[in-house]
């Protein structure tokens, strides 16, 4: 159920025209049933893909009345993802809500700069030479940006923070316990106070949303073709999701 669209020819108006026409999926197509495109759900890499997806369909349409296909975007994992009304969806409630990416920063440079306080001790102890350590409010607020990035990258491609320490080779062990210090900021003083807040990282929090559709399309497979368009499964927790959709009866 994998298939392609040729780089030569408009995407979206392709997908639409191939799921109208027949050609996408075997054993359905739009014969003029207004309701029939509402049992169809499509999987887009961002929302404006879906705005233009969803106005291709009305141009393709003509004008007749139908129900559109739900649309949503997997670049975006909010709540609606899955569906907490079907069997099953308790699963979306219990994943903890994602905290704001700038309350994140906000609440990541104070640890930044009890780290800053603390450092100059235990560098003179494993080191000849002064270093330059982050001074102004603004270097932590910087240095805390740079950290949320890290954290989502980590999250992102599921990775595991208990390796860090396996990473540098002998030559900069000195510098990397150093470096290991301060990604303790991540490794434990920001686990801890996410769990006080009851809330989770952005990138953990999609994890889980795809994780808990992954679950729902397996558990309860949809009546209607399920589509997924525009993404290679760069990352894991898609690859499972777009594996998942394939295997379906009416997936492509």
């Amino acid at each position: 159920n994998v298939f392609s669209i040729a780089p030569g020819v408009p995407f979206l108006a392709t997908l639409a025209e191939t799921l109208l026409n027949g050609t996408l999926v075997p054993g359905f197509r739009h014969s003029g049933d207004p309701l029939a495109l509402a049992e169809v759900t499509i999987y887009l890499p961002t929302r404006r893909a879906v705005r233009e997806l969803r106005a291709e369909f009305m141009k393709q349409l003509g004008g007749d009345t139908a129900i559109l296909p739900v649309v949503r975007a997997l670049g975006e994992f909010e709540e609606e993802l899955t569906d907490a009304s079907e069997e099953g969806g308790a699963e979306q409630l219990e994943v903890l809500p994602p905290i704001a990416n700038l309350d994140r920063i906000l609440l990541l440079a104070p640890l930044v700069q009890k780290w800053k306080s603390r450092l100059p001790a235990h560098v003179a102890a494993l080191f000849e030479e002064g270093i330059i350590i982050p001074a102004s409010l603004s270097d932590s607020l910087w240095l805390a940006r740079d950290l949320a990035d890290l954290m989502d990258e980590i999250e992102t491609e599921e990775g595991d923070w208990s390796k860090l320490a396996e990473l540098a080779p002998d030559e900069l062990a000195i510098w990397w316990q150093v470096t290991l210090e301060f990604l303790q900021i991540v490794t434990t003083a920001w686990p801890a106070a996410l769990a006080e807040m009851g809330k989770s990282n952005p990138a953990a929090h999609r994890n889980a949303m795809i994780s808990a559709e992954v679950a729902r399309l397996k558990r309860n497979p949809p009546r209607g073709p399920v589509i997924a368009a525009g993404s290679t499964g760069s990352n894991p927790a898609v690859a499972r999701l777009l594996a998942a959709i394939s295997r379906l009866d009416q997936g492509a």
